[in-house]
């Protein structure tokens, strides 16, 4: 059982690290390019920081564990949602660009309507991955556009452009592929040890995803979060926050469900969705209203946040 335990937490360690570096080199790679970083956080952050929750909830679908699939992407939102933008609004108020979130803000609420209507017959099938997958392909080509856009500005614009060398290139591709190696490596040991945990104890897949191992791969969120308004670098916050949860639905759910069809539990249906529902609405219509995340949000979604894994703990642990 220690072995376990210490392969799990080293899969913890690889995945926030791997992120870490991955997240550097992304952000390295956008500047580069002189993307905006209300885009580079909707685009190239949201991606990099949902690659934990697309290979573990991956891995789990094709060795069987369904519902884990679904708790990781659905508990990683109320994660992002919940206690990273919580903190994010908590710490640091601050103005948002009004179009941008609209947009990214219509195609969640979008993605997660579509989630809910699938799921109603108990289960998200092949058929229904494959019409997130279409979510996918829309949510990418309005990424697409809004670089060619911002790329458009920068061209009328006098902006210089940073010259990079052969060498330096390389190397940026060099640590790019490293943090990724070592997420897919740490995802790996997050699900095959957290189901091990989980029958050990007797905790239900489906809860240790929506908590321990949401938290462990909503951490690079959170890491990459808090840096950025400690640098006074908000965009990319709630750019990532907000391209985060689309992906966990549109790319995590809608790839883990063609190799295996994923059960739907009760308690998803009447714990997790409720929870992730008023998280998502107290995070969007303040802010859509005012163009702003207050400090009373940020406190209100800790608030929620910690009410759920309460809920949780008293559901699974006490009884």
């Amino acid at each position: 059982m220690l072995i376990v335990v210490f392969l799990f937490l080293l899969g913890f360690i690889l995945i926030t690290k791997g992120a870490d570096i991955f997240i550097n080199y992304t952000v390295i790679i956008g500047k580069k390019t002189n993307i905006s970083e209300l885009i580079l956080g909707a685009t190239i952050v949201s991606f990099a920081t949902t690659l934990p929750e697309l290979t573990v909830s991956l891995f789990a679908s094709l060795e069987g564990h369904t519902t884990m699939s679904l708790g990781n992407a659905v508990g990683s939102i109320i994660c992002n949602t919940g206690l990273v933008l919580g903190l994010v609004g908590l710490i640091s108020p601050f103005k948002v660009d009004k179009s941008m979130f609209f947009s990214k803000s219509v195609l969640l609420l979008i993605s997660v309507i579509l989630l809910i209507v699938f799921g109603l017959d108990g289960k998200i099938t092949k058929n229904d991955g494959l019409m997130l997958l279409i979510m996918l392909a829309i949510y990418m080509y309005t990424n697409y556009k809004s670089v060619a856009d911002e790329n458009k500005k920068i061209s009328k614009s006098s902006r210089k452009k940073e010259n990079t060398n052969v060498s330096e290139l390389i190397c940026i591709g060099i640590f790019f592929v490293l943090g990724l190696i070592m997420m897919v490596v740490g995802s790996r040991l997050l699900v095959d040890n957290g189901v091990k945990i989980a029958q050990v104890i007797g905790i239900p897949q489906g809860v240790i995803s929506l908590t321990v191992i949401a938290l462990g791969t909503s951490l690079p969120e959170l890491v990459s979060s808090i840096t950025a308004i400690k640098k006074k670098h908000h965009a990319i916050s709630v750019g990532n926050v907000l391209g985060a949860n689309i992906l966990n639905i549109v790319s995590v759910i809608g790839i883990s469900a063609i190799p295996n069809n994923i059960p739907i539990l009760s308690q998803t249906m009447k714990i997790d969705f409720p929870f992730m529902i008023v998280l998502l609405l107290v995070l969007i219509l303040p802010t859509i209203k005012k163009d702003r995340i207050y400090r009373w949000q940020g406190l209100l979604m800790l608030l929620i946040y910690f009410t759920y894994i309460t809920t949780m703990y008293l559901m699974y642990i006490v009884t």
